[in-house]
């Protein structure tokens, strides 16, 4: 290297250090020195952009991580929110305790609106990363992750239950807007703006019931699952084969009464599914039951994908939770707000399925503060699964108050960022989802502003990139 390289060389990292400011920090601890994260090799070097990732591999949002950041990994260290005002949209910021660049995505609630991915249990993002699904007043809608632009000219008006279609990265998969009495199953692609009809439901089925089949498809698009109304108004939970295009499991829910195995709840009488889904690999129709127990039709239960037949209960609870794999690519898990830790504490639990005659034992990977729960997210990469925590001021702050962080099914944890939401109404509450491939974090907040939450509250989603943190993550599995 000449004389002249080394010094333009040098000169340029002196700039670097003189740029990169030293954060404050909110942290409460006895430790000596917060500010030396224990530094974790991991098994593989970093969240790299996968050669389909579309959201461009040097768009780490344009700004390096700072150099002091909290221990993400220490589950004991308490953190208090650092004073961080309300960011502008599009440009890049970091949150100077856990130092992941993040982003506003818009402003609509200054608008007096509402902006956000639907739910926890669901991908937010394409499989290649080039686009973000969320959701507003006015339905559905669709940003490209490179710009946050909004895709113009997409009509998303006759959509109920979208959902990415993994064999096609740049396609939603979703049920019509039950306008008429024909049932049909719709591809609908992002790039050309339009909408084909894969499947339409034989009479006499006539609608979608719509918030019990909005759960994921099978990882790799396989199946898919829900609840369908009848003419005569009866519902049906049922198992669609997407790749073959037919229908599988049907299932009348009265009949599950009479004459079937499960007995109607002394004060409800029949009792209806909170919701129906795919286990992650496609090998199991699971549906959660508003009922406790271990009787049938209560807690989460487990059928066959094919034939409808029981094969086993995971949890006799209906806490929120979500469906995941273990790294070893085999197994399936059900993680959960666990209510019974022998500590006296929520806990969060992993079950296995497809569960047994009674209910699958928990494995314990983290014990929380009451008021620490809100939703769990196993969107991302295998064995870990994120997690939004809640804040109840009458005990005090605690580890993980506020925060969002991930979960691994070792008991190990990263914790990534205050979301700083009120969750005073819905739609405020952040309910974050990680990418597949595990380099994106999607939240909704209101930045503590509070407002309309008479009227299920107004936010913004927001953009983790975890890329630039990678090298200081546990992270024990592959990023897939």
């Amino acid at each position: 290297m000449c004389t002249t390289l080394k010094l333009l060389l040098l000169f340029s990292l002196l700039v670097l250090a003189a740029w990169m400011p030293v954060y404050p920090s909110a942290i409460a601890d006895t430790k000596a020195s917060p500010f030396s994260p224990r530094v974790l090799t991991p098994a593989f070097p970093s969240i790299a952009a996968s050669p389909d990732d579309n959201s461009s591999a040097a768009n780490t949002f344009g700004l390096a991580a700072p150099r002091s950041c909290a221990d993400a990994t220490d589950p004991n260290l308490i953190v208090t929110p650092a004073n961080l005002p309300l960011p502008s949209v599009g440009k890049t910021f970091v949150d100077s305790n856990w130092c992941v660049p993040s982003r506003r995505v818009s402003n609509t609630s200054d608008q007096g609106d509402f902006e956000t991915q639907e739910y926890s249990q669901l991908q937010a993002f394409s499989a290649d990363n080039a686009y973000l699904l969320l959701v507003s007043s006015n339905g559905y809608l669709v940003r490209r992750m490179s710009n946050l632009s909004q895709v113009a000219g997409l009509d998303t008006a006759s959509w109920n239950a979208a959902r990415w279609y993994p064999p096609q990265p740049h396609t939603l998969v979703h049920f019509d807007d039950n306008g008429d009495a024909t049932l049909r199953v719709q591809l609908s692609n992002i790039d050309t703006l339009t909408t084909a009809t894969i499947y339409t439901f034989p009479a006499p089925y006539e609608r979608v019931i719509t918030n019990r089949s909005s759960d994921e498809l099978a990882e790799d698009g396989s199946w898919m699952a829900g609840v369908a109304q009848r003419a005569d108004g009866s519902w049906v939970i049922f198992s669609f084969d997407l790749l073959n295009r037919t229908l599988a499991v049907e299932q009348p829910i009265n009949d599950l009464y009479s004459p079937g195995p499960c007995a109607p709840d002394p004060d409800w009488g029949i009792v209806m599914p909170d919701w129906v889904g795919v286990s992650p690999l496609g090998r199991y129709l699971v549906v959660q039951w508003t009922r406790d127990g271990t009787q049938r039709c209560s807690g989460l239960e487990t059928f066959d994908i094919q034939t409808g037949a029981f094969v086993g209960r995971v949890y006799d609870g209906h806490q929120h939770g979500d469906l995941g794999v273990q790294p070893d690519g085999d197994t399936e898990f059900f993680m959960t707000f666990e209510l019974y830790h022998p500590s006296g504490n929520m806990a969060l639990g992993v079950r296995e399925l497809p569960g047994t005659a009674t209910v699958s034992a928990p494995n314990y990977v983290q014990v929380l503060d009451w008021g620490n729960g809100e939703h769990i997210s196993c969107r991302g990469p295998r064995g870990v699964c994120l997690v939004t925590a809640g804040s109840d001021p009458a005990n005090g702050w605690g580890p993980f108050e506020g925060e969002l962080f991930l979960q691994y099914t070792d008991g190990s944890a990263q914790r990534l960022a205050h979301h700083r939401s009120s969750s005073c109404g819905y739609w405020v509450q952040p309910r974050a989802s990680q990418s597949r491939n595990g380099r994106y974090v999607v939240f909704a907040s209101d930045w503590d502003r509070q407002i309309s939450c008479g009227d299920l509250g107004r936010g913004d989603p927001y953009v983790l990139d975890l890329q630039v943190i990678a090298p200081r993550m546990y992270l024990p599995y592959m990023i897939r």
